[in-house]
């Protein structure tokens, strides 16, 4: 992925999405602040995931946090990127759709790519990276409309904060 991003654009992958339980009330728990404060950090977000008829728990957990209201609009207004991959387009669809949903709920502003990648060996080199081209040039436009779009959202806020 980090293959795609447009020159001006730094990923920063977080580790802690396996650490995020269910949303609860109660004291904040120390993974869900660090999301938070990676979050808030951030001029944008991309989201990854496998193509399944449900989303995996711990992402719909992350999700169910950033959309409470404990999450403090962390996401409002922000590009957010999907990617889903999987062997069938109907559940990179349906994968997208969930996503797409949860995230509108934060307010995040979302693009994304429905990408049908079989686990057929033409698709990956000896590394397991992906070499399809037209995938390849479908996660890119999602970066570059996320990194764009991140870069105007800094300007405007650097504007602001100038007046």
């Amino acid at each position: 992925m980090s293959r795609e991003l447009p020159a001006t654009a730094e990923l920063v992958i977080w580790e802690g999405l396996d650490q995020v339980p269910p949303l609860t009330d109660g004291a904040l728990p120390r993974p869900v602040d660090e999301l938070y404060h990676t979050l808030a950090a951030a001029d944008g977000m991309l989201v990854t995931a496998p193509g399944h008829s449900s989303l995996p728990a711990q992402l719909g957990h992350a999700l169910d946090w950033v959309a409470s209201r404990r999450a403090g609009a962390v996401l409002v207004g922000k590009p957010v990127g999907l990617v889903t991959a999987c062997s069938r387009a109907h559940e990179a669809t349906w994968t997208q759709i969930q996503l797409g949903r949860a995230l509108g709920a934060t307010g995040a502003v979302v693009y994304g790519a429905e990408i049908v990648v079989t686990p057929a060996p033409s698709h990956f080199d000896a590394d397991g990276r992906l070499t399809d081209p037209v995938c390849r040039a479908k996660i890119r436009h999602v970066l570059e409309e996320v990194s764009s779009r991140s870069m105007a959202r800094s300007r405007v806020n650097s504007a602001l904060s100038h007046t």
